[in-house]
């Protein structure tokens, strides 16, 4: 055999290794790349100057990564049931609500300028497209969060949107087109608050406010309602149902007393995960829960609550010591209207009967007898 056959059958599967090596490589950059691509706005900077940061800012937005759902997920019901939340996410086809470029949710993009659609504002619709089936847009219009595909009425909408708002009047283009960084969960995303808005200054003239202080976030006490789901069945994606009587409230990652999500998850293997986090229902109320509804409930301060808690590092349960407290306090007796003391009128002498009749006789007396005189 040739000399230079035999060198190179040595250094064949040298070369076929090297091959899959960088076919592997480049593979793995071209999936990363594909993730992480920047949405096409060839065509739209004439009239949009800063769309390409926004496109540059969207690659690393929750809308388009999704990681505050999975991470979430693999951290509480993925690790306990031992599940891939990446592949748990993509059997269960769970990513359709992934927003891969502009025209997902600017409707008819790809025909821009000239579609007819072309400078439309976004609508709430296009919101609940996703975010309808995971209660908040549901919630702010007064209906239960996907019900069996249909509409079941709640105890009320939330106030905003029946001002006529909707969520573009709150929520801020950095949340939706992403600001750059990216986030593990959408509580550290989303930055819109009742006093950044610019709609609300907390006062201390109302009593509560001044007693609570910063402790207890708006949502404590002007949220009207909100939805938990009970058991549902990772490997059917089925729930047991769902319920708007529980309120729970815990101390979130800030510090400050917030509304608690519960969710029950079955394993395949029919063990169960409870989780709890902090959560902003969208039902918000003018007048605020009274006093009893928390000092008045243990069940309301999540005493012996169990289960996994999720969300921003820093979240807890609030502690026996305190709900003891707060149970403890003594409510202010309801506001009686005073009843004035009746005061009786005295009763006017009554007239002896015939007492008219005598005194005319009387009088026609002393007529006839000053008439004589008279005379």
């Amino acid at each position: 055999m040739p000399k230079t056959e035999k060198k190179t059958k040595k250094i064949l599967p040298l070369m076929i290794v090297a091959v899959l090596t960088v076919s592997l490589s480049l593979a793995g950059i071209a999936i990363t790349a594909a993730e992480e691509a920047t949405p096409d706005v060839t065509g739209c900077t004439g009239c949009h100057p800063s769309i390409e940061d926004i496109a540059a800012n969207f690659t690393t937005s929750l809308h388009h990564t999704n990681e505050g759902m999975i991470l979430e997920w693999q951290k509480g019901s993925g690790d306990f049931c031992g599940l891939n939340a990446t592949e748990y996410f993509e059997e269960k086809n769970c990513f359709g609500c992934h927003i891969e470029s502009c025209d997902r949710c600017h409707k008819d993009f790809a025909s821009y300028p000239g579609s007819a659609e072309h400078g439309k504002e976004v609508g709430m619709e296009t919101c609940d497209e996703c975010h309808g089936a995971k209660r908040v847009a549901s919630h702010f219009m007064g209906d239960w969060a996907n019900h069996k595909k249909e509409v079941k009425k709640g105890p009320h909408a939330d106030v905003h949107y029946d001002k006529g708002m909707t969520c573009m009047d709150c929520h801020k283009l950095s949340e939706i087109h992403g600001d750059g960084t990216k986030y593990t969960h959408e509580l550290l995303a989303v930055k819109t608050s009742c006093e950044e808005s610019g709609c609300h200054e907390i006062t201390t003239d109302i009593t509560a406010h001044s007693v609570h202080g910063e402790k207890l976030d708006c949502t404590a006490c002007h949220v009207g309602w909100y939805q938990n789901c009970i058991n549902c069945h990772l490997d059917t994606k089925k729930t047991e149902g769902a319920t708007i009587d529980d309120f729970n409230l815990g101390i979130a990652a800030d510090g400050q007393v917030k509304p608690f999500y519960h969710m029950t998850s079955v394993c395949p293997d029919n063990r169960t995960h409870s989780s709890y986090f902090e959560f902003m229902p969208h039902t918000i109320t003018k007048e605020a829960k009274d006093c009893a509804f928390c000092h008045e409930s243990k069940e309301v301060l999540c005493e012996g609550c169990e289960g996994q808690l999720l969300g921003p590092e820093g979240a807890s349960f609030i502690p026996q010591e305190t709900i003891d407290k707060v149970l403890a306090v003594e409510m202010p007796a309801a506001a009686e209207t005073p009843v004035a003391t009746p005061v009786e009128t005295p009763a006017a002498t009554p007239t002896p009967p015939g007492f008219e009749l005598i005194f005319a006789v009387i009088a026609i007396a002393v007529v006839v007898f000053l008439a004589k005189r008279r005379r």
